[in-house]
């Protein structure tokens, strides 16, 4: 059996009660923070441009575009929710990026489309989820490529979740794979503008896209993944095993190991350095004001090195500033989403701090040592670059702290819990619903597995 044959009998043929229960668990409570991320995303700059531009062409009402309430075909509903999902950077941060941002507005689509149960949601969320982490490219370094892993594996995952949902056999699961990788694209250089919120939108989109047209009679090549013109080859390179790759599909389910629901609405890289400083702050009783100087190593390849975003010039381009997540943490205290609006990006307590945080680039020999030793078996490390946040002080004090990769509260090794997550929900939530539908959200989105048909909980995440 080939692996786009194997991958496809997977998909259709995996049985929901083999799924281990951890994976379960954490799917809702992915999907559930993201509904609330969606909400809060619906009232962003960007939410009014892109659902009126894709209202124009809405076609057949099929799904809803949350909160508005408008129905549209379900394409265009999973590119708007797809959009709003991922707008303010909040949402999971897993095996393929932010992997909830596509999978969950392509399955609302579909689903809500055919009356699918929650159970059915939380089942496909999981089978597309692993099929897009299956075909993540590994070992490679972001510099080293510029596609993206979200709008390329996230368009095999949407498919494979979509397809799974709507139960296509073996020969449509091929063929919608096929569709799927025709469409996969992405850039990194849309970083900080509306087009990466968009990624996840379009990515989304797609899969529904592909599964509906195979269910029409569609067709597209049946060995995508090992054909030497194929995905494995184009996307991944040479170096790769597609058979390789098809066999950890569920071998183990990886979903309950790789999840971290994020704290703050900012690229996952800064989350170390943010809870750094903040631990340094509460234990050495020091801001912005007492500081010389802040130190954040980086490797050359990283997106936080790039000088672009050293000096933000909107919300949107701080999410990804090392330096200004630095700076904010330093002035605020504390990091939420209205650290990233045009307005406090030009906070000029916050401008100044910025002059203090020295980013600095790790050599060659650096990075050999820290991947060489990776596990960080000194304790030593803070995000991907194995180095502490150093922070000089005027009265002569240094003080250094470290965050362990992987164990950064909200990931798995280390969870956030529950009654936070809902937290968080609520919080976003209030910005685009009344507290009584916030409420009502909160008890039927978190017992997904609970509902019949999921367009019995449309109607409360609706403003």
């Amino acid at each position: 059996m080939g692996p786009t044959e194997y991958v496809a009998n997977w998909i259709v043929n995996t049985k929901y009660d083999q799924i281990p229960a951890a994976a379960k668990r954490v799917a809702q409570e992915t999907i559930f923070d993201c509904m609330g991320v969606l909400l809060a995303g619906s009232v962003q700059p960007l939410a009014n441009l892109i659902t009126t531009y894709v209202n124009e062409f809405a076609g057949r009402d099929e799904a809803t575009v949350i909160p508005k309430g408008l129905k549209m075909s379900a394409c265009n509903a999973a590119l708007v929710n797809g959009t709003l999902a991922h707008a303010l950077d909040y949402e999971d941060s897993s095996g393929f990026s932010h992997a909830v941002s596509v999978l969950l507005p392509a399955l609302l689509a579909v689903g809500e489309k055919a009356g699918a149960s929650g159970r059915d949601l939380v089942d496909a969320y999981i089978v597309g989820h692993e099929a897009g982490e299956a075909l993540t490219p590994r070992g490679k370094r972001s510099g080293d490529y510029p596609f993206l892993n979200l709008s390329v594996a996230g368009r095999i995952g949407a498919t494979a979740a979509c397809a799974r949902l709507l139960k296509l056999d073996q020969k449509q699961v091929r063929m919608a794979l096929g569709v799927a990788a025709a469409m996969a694209s992405g850039v990194h250089h849309n970083l900080g503008t509306m087009t990466w919120p968009l990624v996840a939108g379009l990515a989304a989109r797609d899969g529904v896209m592909a599964v509906e047209l195979v269910s029409r009679g569609w067709t597209a090549g049946e060995f995508i993944l090992e054909h030497p013109g194929g995905f494995v080859a184009a996307f991944l390179g040479s170096g790769y095993d597609a058979q390789a790759l098809a066999a950890r599909l569920g071998n183990p389910y990886r979903i309950q190991d790789m999840v971290t629901i994020k704290k703050y609405p900012c690229g996952a890289s800064n989350h170390y350095t943010i809870d750094a400083l903040l631990a340094m702050m509460k234990e050495h009783h020091f801001d912005y004001r007492d500081v010389e100087e802040v130190e954040v190593s980086q490797p050359y390849y990283s997106h936080y090195a790039d000088p672009v975003y050293q000096r933000p010039e909107t919300g949107l381009q701080a999410k990804f500033s090392m330096t200004y997540n630095a700076a904010a943490t330093l002035v605020q205290g504390k990091i939420d989403i209205d650290t990233y609006t045009d307005e406090r990006v030009r906070d000029p307590r916050i401008v100044e701090t910025m002059d203090k945080v020295r980013i600095r680039i790790m050599t060659n020999a650096e990075i050999a040592y820290e991947e060489g030793n990776r596990g960080f078996p000194t304790g030593k490390s803070t995000g991907l670059t194995g180095r502490p946040v150093v922070v000089r002080l005027k009265n002569g004090k240094t003080h250094s702290k470290a965050v362990l990769p992987g164990e950064i509260l909200g990931s798995q090794k280390n969870p956030w819990g529950f009654e936070n997550i809902r937290a968080k929900f609520e919080t976003n939530a209030r910005r685009a619903l009344p507290e009584a539908r916030v409420q009502e959200a909160v008890r039927l989105w978190s017992n997904l597995e609970q509902i019949t048909d999921i367009r019995q909980v449309i109607p409360c995440v609706l403003a």
